[in-house]
């Protein structure tokens, strides 16, 4: 076996367990249980201790920045079933109101800047959506989840062909919270 030039370490908290099967990663939690499989055979993943290790025997800046993304990847994963994450996203009208619904695996928006049609977003993975008059709240473990789900809401909402300066209504993200910060909606 080669020698590792890289290595990047992150430790395990004591609320949480890791496990790996070859380059598949299962990250259990308080609030779940996340599974990632990292593809890059340039790097390898350990656990030696109570840390996850990612280390690479190639010197090249690309290979080294996949450790350090792999390492990310785990802290977010640690994070989110550990605690979890949350997206405040505030509804911005002027004249219109608009109401927000969730159904199944998507989120409706009625009477956008007046139009009778249903604009949807689709809610990405195992995410919880409260609506209020003028909030709409997303909590997850799933950093990746709730962050695409909170975009594609966002995307719905966007107005083309007319002067932003003027037209500003949509749903917009205001508030991302992760760790401690996140108060449970559910």
């Amino acid at each position: 076996m080669s020698s590792y030039i890289y290595e990047k370490r992150i430790e395990i908290p004591s609320e949480c367990q890791v496990s790996l099967e070859g380059r598949t990663a299962t990250v259990s939690g308080p609030k779940g249980t996340l599974i990632r499989t990292f593809p890059n055979p340039q790097s390898d993943i350990k656990i030696e201790g109570n840390e996850v290790v990612a280390l690479t025997a190639i010197s090249r800046k690309r290979t080294k920045a996949l450790v350090g993304t792999t390492i990310a990847h785990f802290r977010n994963m640690l994070i989110g079933v550990k605690h979890g994450y949350e997206y405040e996203m505030k509804i911005v009208y002027s004249h219109f109101p608009m109401s927000v619904e969730v159904q199944e695996e998507q989120v409706l928006i009625k009477n956008f800047i007046g139009e009778r049609g249903i604009r949807r977003a689709r809610l990405i993975g195992d995410v919880q959506v409260k609506t209020t008059e003028d909030e709409v709240i997303i909590t997850g473990i799933d950093i990746e989840a709730v962050s695409q789900s909170a975009a594609n809401i966002q995307l719905a909402t966007r107005i083309r062909n007319k002067d932003r300066r003027v037209f500003l209504d949509g749903i917009y993200v205001i508030r991302k919270r992760k760790g401690e910060d996140v108060k449970s909606i559910v």
